[in-house]
Order: structure tokens, then C-alpha cells, then sequence
């Protein structure tokens, strides 16, 4: 059986305020009952005593004078047990009734005395002697309802304020109860939601409460697992590419061996082949393919890189001689700047030069889709937070904002003939030589920013 929280909290909490609540209305009912009785018994007291010790006579008027003082019937017998006055009419069977009350010294408790009929009512009723006026007695009648509902007018309000408590009490106790539990299922409502792939903040991070600091736990839990399914899926599709492009690659490779091989012959059998920069460039091109084929292959499994100490600027330089015929032919200014000498890092040389080519290759592409006059390039190496940075900017419009925040992701592309694995291949090669990479915009600039540990000198 279900047992919900907020009843669990409640039940006990709420008993134990009723009972107390009950038991204190319960206490203050029964001694303002009491009071308000022993009041009534004091004033019945003075005033039969005043009666009973009287010089004057107890004539029907002064009787009735004293029942508008003490709320009570009066009947005066004499010795012989005849009306010599009374305050209410007194038949035959009410005087057989009124001769068997029993006599007492002095009217002590009137709530204790026997109850007789009289008339359809019932009276609390006492018989005291009378010291003067000829002796005899005097029967004291008091109605038995109102003796009850003045002592019921004494506990109403205390009955009325224990009620009251309790049902605030009760409500209180509800709306703590309620209070406590709603953010519980929130959390609860939150954590279904991460289970089913959704990895939102959770609710409640504001609270100052151990409820705040369960949502706060659940949020770095939420970023865990989001990092993890993110990498899973990243390592799925690479794994995925590896195997769907490895005969793809290797049909790939054997071309590019064989264009190389054809280069080769052609410089030899060509005299003017020798020296040419144009068949330089094609043979460095058809061997720097016959690598990033490679690299493919091994995309997603780990590997050892052959790491090198390299200077970083030499290195920028050889690559962007790759590339500049391709920017002259398409008429894009590429500069190079920089600002800081004898940059040298440690890293795989053919990874650095694949990474380099991408970021001016991706910035080519940016710059001639856009149309921009005059298309501009500008690579940059310096330091930059005790690293050595290489920066590659273009005056292109900048990736698509549906893509920007996933641009390193495999497969992510905004080009419409492009397969979105520049970025993702770029990016595992710098991590795996310690570094990063990153991108923002600068004064109407794209800037693909790279930093690597610089090598101690």
C-alpha cells in the first residue's frame, strides 16, 4: 500500500497538535464551567444565608426580590410545613415533592443536590432552616437547565477557541505538509524527464534548503550524464564513419598513390617539370592526402601520435605555400602575421598540418560563398594565456546560428555539399596534443582560435 509523504507528515504532526489542542480546550472549558457554578453557588449562598438570618419578615415581595439577585425560585414553609410565602405557585403534588427535599445546615454544593420535577421542569433543590421569622424552612429551587447553560456560556468560548486552533492547525499543518511535498514531486517529475533524455535544470536551485541542495546535486548529475550520453554519441559516430568510409578510404588512398606516382614520372620525363611550384604543391597535396586517408582510417580508435618538436611558425608557413595558389586563383588576400619568434610546441607535424589546412580551407569556403570585397584571410600565431596560439580569421558571415553552438560535433555542417567532419577531425587532433580549439566573432571576423602547451626552452 501506497503511503504518500505528505501523510506521513501529517497524520502525526496533526495528531499530536489536535490532542493538545483538545485536551487545553478541554482543561479551560471545565474550569471556566467551574467557576462560573462555584460564582453562582457563592451569590445563592450569600443570599440564603440573608434570608435564613433575616430579622424582617421573608414576605412574597422581599423573596422575590432576592430570585432577581440569585436566579432562584424561593418557597418559605413554617414549622408545621405550610407556604407562609413563595415566589412561584405551589399545587398539592408539588408540596409533597418540595416536603421530601432533604435538609441541610447551609447550601454547600447546589450542583450535588437532588433534582426534582415540579411543574413538567426539573430545579436543583436544597432545604435550609430559617433561624428567625418563627423558625421553619426554606426550599431553594434553581432550574437545572439554566444552571447547565450558564456553565455551558462559560465553556463556549473556550470550546469555540480550541475549535478554532484545531482547524487552523489543521490547515497549517496541510499547507506545510503540501508545502514540502509539491518540490518533492517536482524533483521527482525533473528526474523522469532525465531518464527520458531530457537534460534540462532542475527546479528548486534557489532554495536555501536541504530540497535546494538535492537540486543542485541533481544538476551536476544532469551535466554528467548529458557529457556522457554526448560523448557516447560522439564515439558512436565515429566508430560508425570508420567503418562505413574504410573501403571508401582505401579505394581513395590507392588513387591518390597512383596521381602521385604520375606527378613523379611526369617531373622526370618533363625537363621543365624540375623546379616547377606547381607540381611541388600537387605531389605535397597528393602526399598530405595519402595521410589524412590514413587518419581517417583510424578515426575514433585510440592511437600513439609520432609527436615532434616543432616551430610552429616554419610549419604555418610550408602549409599556407600549399594553399595560396588555390587563394590567388580565387582571388582571396591570405596574409600571415606574427607577432611572436621561436614559437615551439610538441605535436604530430602531419596532424598540426591537417588541422591548419582545414581551418584556411573551411575559411576559403567561407569567404567565397559570402562574396565579400575584398576576401581576406588573415593567419596570426602569438601567445596567448602562456600558450601558443595560431588563429586563422576570415571576413566570411560566420557559421549558421542552428549549427554555431555544435560546429566540432561530427556530422554538423551548414554547406550544403559538406560532410561536417573537418571541425570534429581538428578537434581530436588537438586534444590529442593537449590543446584546444574554439571560435567567436570578432569585429565582423570568424576567428577559429588554437592553442597549444608551448615547449620549455
Amino acid at each position: 500500500m501506497r503511503w504518500p509523504i505528505h501523510i506521513q507528515i501529517l497524520l502525526p504532526t496533526l495528531s499530536v497538535v489536535v490532542v493538545a489542542i483538545v485536551l487545553t480546550a478541554g482543561v479551560g472549558a471545565w474550569s471556566s464551567a467551574a467557576g462560573v457554578n462555584r460564582q453562582q453557588e457563592e451569590r445563592l449562598g450569600r443570599v440564603v444565608e440573608t434570608l435564613t438570618e433575616a430579622a424582617f419578615p421573608l414576605t412574597e415581595t422581599v423573596l422575590r426580590q432576592m430570585s432577581g439577585l440569585s436566579g432562584a425560585e424561593f418557597v418559605l414553609l413554617d414549622r408545621t410545613g405550610r407556604i407562609q410565602s413563595a415566589t412561584r405557585a405551589v399545587d398539592a403534588a408539588s408540596m409533597r415533592t418540595l416536603k421530601e427535599v432533604r435538609y441541610r445546615r447551609e447550601i454547600m454544593s447546589l450542583a450535588e443536590s437532588p433534582a426534582v420535577i415540579l411543574g413538567g421542569r426539573s430545579y436543583l433543590a436544597a432545604r435550609v432552616p430559617v433561624v428567625r421569622n418563627g423558625g421553619g424552612s426554606l426550599v431553594v429551587l434553581y432550574r437545572e437547565d439554566h444552571w447547565q447553560a450558564a456553565a455551558g456560556q462559560a465553556a463556549y468560548p473556550a470550546i469555540l477557541v480550541g475549535a478554532v486552533a484545531a482547524a487552523g492547525a489543521t490547515g497549517v499543518t496541510t499547507l506545510l505538509a503540501r508545502r514540502f511535498v509539491r518540490p518533492i514531486r517536482k524533483l521527482g517529475d525533473h528526474t523522469a524527464r532525465i531518464a527520458a533524455g531530457e537534460f534540462q535544470p532542475a527546479p528548486l536551485r534557489h532554495r536555501q534548503d536541504e530540497l535546494g541542495d538535492l537540486a543542485e546535486s541533481i544538476d551536476r548529475m544532469t551535466e554528467q550524464l548529458s557529457r556522457y550520453e554526448e560523448e557516447v554519441r560522439r564515439n558512436e559516430r565515429l566508430r560508425t564513419l570508420g567503418q562505413l568510409g574504410a573501403g571508401l578510404a582505401h579505394q581513395l588512398r590507392n588513387a591518390a598513390t597512383g596521381a602521385l606516382m604520375a606527378v613523379e614520372f611526369h617531373r622526370d620525363e618533363c625537363p621543365a617539370g624540375h623546379g616547377s611550384e606547381s607540381l611541388d604543391v600537387a605531389a605535397r597535396q597528393l602526399k598530405l592526402m595519402e595521410t589524412y586517408l590514413k587518419r581517417f582510417l583510424a578515426l575514433g580508435r585510440p592511437s600513439v601520435a609520432a609527436v615532434e618538436k616543432l616551430d610552429i611558425g616554419s610549419l604555418v608557413e610550408e602549409v599556407l605555400a600549399l594553399v595560396r595558389p588555390a587563394c590567388r586563383h580565387a582571388r582571396i588576400e591570405l596574409d600571415f602575421v606574427q607577432s611572436c619568434k621561436a614559437l615551439q610546441v610538441l605535436a604530430e607535424r602531419t596532424a598540426l598540418e591537417q588541422v591548419i589546412v582545414n581551418l584556411v580551407h573551411n575559411a576559403m569556403e567561407a569567404v567565397a560563398s559570402h562574396g565579400a570585397a575584398p576576401a581576406r584571410i588573415v593567419v596570426e600565431i602569438g601567445r596567448e594565456n602562456g600558450r601558443a596560439s595560431l588563429r586563422v580569421q576570415d571576413n566570411g558571415p560566420g557559421p549558421a546560428a542552428d549549427t554555431a553552438e555544435r560546429l566540432f560535433e561530427p556530422f554538423v555542417t551548414d554547406k550544403p555539399d559538406g560532410t561536417g567532419l573537418g571541425l570534429a577531425v581538428a578537434r581530436q587532433m588537438v586534444e590529442q596534443c593537449n590543446g584546444s580549439i574554439r571560435w567567436d566573432r570578432r569585429d565582423s571576423m570568424t576567428v577559429f582560435t588554437v592553442e597549444l602547451p608551448l615547449l620549455e626552452q
